[in-house]
């Protein structure tokens, strides 16, 4: 009976270390028997790092000096009105190179109104220009000045839940 209790013991040793064994090296980081080891493929191609933060290989993303050299005349002026009462709203652009006024228009935004008024590709801008966006409303007057790059967003001229005049662009 002793016997076949020592055996049993000896069979779930086996058992239980039967994994470790095995004739293979250890893949533990850091052990000694671990060795890496490279493999030259012949023909195959030599391996590119990865790009920088920030940066990748493809045209999907650049960086934002790049995008300041892109022409991009695509920039539309919207108007929203955010507070409860009508407002009458003068929007002017103006191509600061000649200081000729490229859109001039007084128009009332009742309450909620949310409106493109103007694109700056009607100004056929000469690749990279700037363009001054003049807002006046409830006797005051505001403006924002964007490029014609892919840099810049749009322009939006916003009349604030308190009635304030508030013109502003997206940038990257």
């Amino acid at each position: 009976m002793r016997r076949v209790r020592i055996g049993v013991i000896v069979l779930v040793i086996l058992v239980l270390t039967a994994g470790c064994l095995g004739g293979t090296q250890s893949e533990t980081p850091g052990s000694a028997t671990s060795t890496p080891t490279a493999t030259v493929v012949s023909g195959s191609p030599t391996p590119t790092p990865d790009p920088t933060p920030g940066e990748t290989d493809t045209d999907e993303w650049m960086s934002t000096e790049r995008a300041a050299e892109i022409p991009d005349g695509d920039k539309v002026v919207s108007v929203e009105n955010r507070w409860n009462r009508s407002v009458e709203i003068r929007i002017r652009v103006v191509r600061e190179a000649t200081n000729e006024t490229v859109y001039d228009e007084t128009a009332t935004f009742e309450p909620g109104a949310d409106r493109e008024v103007y694109s700056l590709a009607d100004a056929d801008p000469d690749g990279i220009e700037s363009f001054r966006v003049i807002a006046t409303a409830r006797n005051t007057t505001e403006s924002v000045t964007v490029e014609t790059n892919t840099c810049y967003g749009n322009v939006y001229v916003e009349i604030t839940d308190d009635g304030e005049l508030y013109p502003y662009y997206a940038i990257c």
